[in-house]
């Protein structure tokens, strides 16, 4: 029932939104929202327009926001933690975009920002699950799955088994992806913050460039040192997040 009226409250909640936005006879900017309801206005979706709407800002939201935005606060708990990686990282920005806005190349020769984040990913990936179902009868290692079984994936055990990732799997070490995600463990598929296969996530290379210019931004202009309030509580709920937030003493460089 819980679930059911919270469906119920977030489908109200933005089409709350969408009538507002229609009720406003010319908008300035053509931004996401009002792309997705031309596009809904000039399909042949009939009743199922509100349907549509609504299903896309639930994912630009939860799927394309959220995920994001917790995962650059658990980067950045992870470098006020580390301060020698902080140092290395804001040397890496500062040296490639000497002040400059950083553009798709400048994004993509980062490597230690790169190593950062998929080492955050690792130990913090905003999916705590990811779930398949069996088209198939089929074999798993030693276990037999039916077909139409659901199989879901805990990442966070996934992501530190000591026989994949060695016995310091539960440590803050970017450096071992300093040769690429497939020589990061034993098997490739243990990394999987977005997803793998067919199914990877389609906003992947998107999050990554927006974790990668939010934090070029910040360890620009500042430095992050860990408080001692903090609190910490990685509490799984639709995401991995910091269940008491993450309090950071912030200084302007």
């Amino acid at each position: 029932m819980g679930m059911w009226r919270l469906e119920k409250e977030i489908q109200a909640l933005i089409l709350k939104v969408v009538k507002e936005r229609k009720q406003t006879k010319s908008h300035p900017d053509k931004d996401l929202l009002q792309i997705i309801i031309e596009s809904a206005e000039r399909s042949d979706l009939g009743q199922d327009t509100n349907s549509f709407v609504v299903d896309n800002c639930k994912n630009i939201y939860f799927a394309g926001y959220e995920t994001t935005a917790v995962s650059a606060a658990w980067t950045l708990m992870l470098l006020a933690l580390y301060p020698e990686w902080q140092h290395k990282v804001r040397a890496e920005i500062l040296q490639t975009c000497r002040g400059r806005v950083p553009d798709a190349d400048m994004l993509r020769n980062m490597k230690t920002l790169t190593m950062v984040i998929n080492e955050s990913l690792r130990l913090y990936s905003p999916a705590v699950f990811v779930p398949r179902e069996a088209l198939g009868d089929m074999k798993f290692g030693g276990i037999n799955i039916p077909k139409g079984v659901s199989v879901w994936i805990a990442l966070v055990t996934l992501h530190q088994d000591p026989d994949l990732w060695g016995p310091d799997a539960d440590k803050f070490i970017p450096e071992r992806f300093a040769n690429g995600i497939s020589s990061a463990c034993k098997v490739p598929y243990a990394y999987m913050p977005f997803g793998a296969g067919p199914h990877t996530c389609l906003g992947q290379h998107f999050a990554m460039m927006e974790l990668k210019i939010f934090l070029t931004h910040m360890l620009s202009n500042f430095t992050f040192i860990l408080s001692p309030k903090y609190r910490h509580s990685p509490f799984m709920n639709l995401v991995v997040e910091p269940e008491f937030g993450i309090d950071l003493f912030v200084t302007r460089l």
